[in-house]
């Protein structure tokens, strides 16, 4: 009797010790397998070895593209991945706005209570602000950010320093960030012959690097095809992205465009390319439907670059 039990003891056990080696043998090509599935790459010791700094840049051969200029920047590494004219200097239209919002962050509080006026208002098209409406610093930032207004942009520059200190602000803070830009306008409008904002695709990407650090949240606004802001009126509902193909880049973390005659059109995006490094895309003379194409065929490039 003790015999037979042992020798089913035994069996029992082999059957148990097999059950579990098969199912860590399914986790192992299973789980890899989902998370590729989701959007988020891991790259293999194999790959490190195999191609430089993570990437294999033969992906992003024989492209093609629409922009006078892009650049595919590592933000843990500060290297170009992939670029073409990336250190020429272009028009940068409401990309402008990322230097307005850091600019105005250094220089007040989040919290900081700016009044809309009738003279900051432009009688165009900018939906949701009001005459004597009050907002925080940070929900303007957001609303002007997302929805990209020029209104929102002057009127921070009106009310933190007065429209021409604050672009000199703009100017010597982005020169002690080490970049070569130049700025005229704090939204990045064309006035009298004169550039909003110059630079160019390699120096943008290094700001919007410092403004993933400086502006969290806010640039989280950027991610979302429609926002709602608060205010003293209540809460301004849906307002739109003007990039409503956000929700094309998986791991987006931040973005913002840009276009006028001059400038053509532009992007800049911040995505997480593979669990905890950022990769900032960015594109400068382009058309203005087409920026969001070549964004994309980088994106992917980018993907197929890491796997």
């Amino acid at each position: 009797m003790i015999d037979n039990f042992k020798k089913d003891f035994a069996v029992l056990w082999i059957i148990y010790t097999l059950a579990i080696l098969f199912l860590i043998l399914i986790l192992a090509f299973a789980v890899p397998l989902s998370i590729r599935k989701m959007g988020i790459f891991i790259p293999t010791e194999k790959k490190e070895t195999k191609i430089n700094g993570y990437y294999d840049k033969t992906a992003f051969e024989n492209l093609s593209l629409e922009a006078k200029a892009f650049i595919v920047y590592d933000v843990s590494t500060k290297q170009t991945i992939f670029g073409k004219n990336e250190n020429t200097k272009y028009p940068l239209a409401s990309i402008t706005k990322i230097m307005t919002a850091l600019t105005a962050m250094d220089i007040a509080s989040s919290s900081s209570k700016i009044t809309i006026t009738k003279s900051g208002l432009d009688g165009g098209y900018d939906l949701g602000l009001k005459n004597n409406q009050v907002l925080t610093l940070k929900e303007l930032l957001k609303y002007t950010l997302v929805f990209s207004s020029n209104d929102g942009a002057q009127l921070i520059a009106d009310k933190l320093l007065g429209r021409v200190n604050f672009i000199e602000k703009m100017n010597s803070y982005s020169a002690s960030q080490g970049f070569e830009m130049r700025f005229t306008q704090p939204a990045g409008l064309d006035v009298d012959g004169k550039l909003g904002g110059l630079g160019s695709a390699y120096d943008v990407a290094k700001m919007m690097s410092l403004a993933r650090t400086k502006l969290g949240d806010i640039l989280d606004a950027t991610t979302k095809t429609r926002l709602n802001v608060d205010s003293s009126i209540g809460e301004v509902t849906g307002i739109p992205n003007t990039n409503q193909h956000i929700d094309e880049f998986i791991g987006v973390e931040a973005s913002k465009t840009g276009y006028t005659d001059s400038a053509g059109g532009n992007l800049v995006l911040s995505v997480d390319a593979y669990l905890g490094h950022p990769v900032i895309i960015v594109i400068l003379g382009s058309t203005k439907e087409a920026r969001f194409s070549d964004a994309f065929t980088l994106y992917q490039a980018l993907i197929r670059s890491i796997r």
